[in-house]
């Protein structure tokens, strides 16, 4: 358990519900399932710490929309790397947490340095998970996004330059 890791029971209800792991997890999911079907294997593991602190981020979410490369989108909107540290390592947790999840659901495995999926979740679910709130339906369509500006830019050591952070 991460040190700063408040028990579910003492979490404030709006934080436990937003980062709750089955939610984090099907953003994450959703990454890696792009990612890995443009590059034919699964998603180098520190990518994983991104995903989140991009998506959760609600101006950050917004701003994404357009098929723009990653690196180009972020030149053009430096003001989302203001705070995108601090976001970062406040997420790790969460992260942790829903990749868990998804590994004790035998739905991703780590190998190689890599996480893959390894049983996809029914699109039928998945539907009708996100059919609940526009918000979590914007949340699963930018994490795929992320999924392919990861695939696009391939080096894990320039993503996370491009983002202003450091493994």
């Amino acid at each position: 358990m991460c040190e700063n890791m408040i028990a579910w029971d003492e979490r404030i209800p709006e934080i436990a519900n937003l980062l709750n792991p089955p939610f984090c997890s099907l953003i994450i999911y959703t990454a890696i399932l792009e990612y890995q079907v443009k590059a034919k294997c699964g998603m180098p593991f520190p990518l994983i710490y991104l995903i989140l602190p991009i998506i959760l981020h609600k101006n950050t979410r917004d701003k994404i929309g357009s098929e723009t490369n990653m690196i180009i989108w972020l030149q053009n909107n430096p003001e989302l790397l203001v705070g995108f540290a601090d976001r970062s390592r406040n997420l790790v947790c969460f992260t942790n947490e829903a990749i868990e999840f998804l590994l004790f659901q035998n739905i991703c495995v780590l190998c190689g340095g890599n996480i893959s999926i390894s049983k996809q979740i029914s699109k039928f679910k998945i539907s009708t998970y996100i059919s609940s709130d526009q918000e979590i339906e914007d949340c699963i369509q930018k994490g795929k996004r992320i999924g392919r500006w990861f695939y696009y830019v391939r080096a894990v050591e320039s993503i996370y330059a491009a983002w202003g952070v450091k493994p």
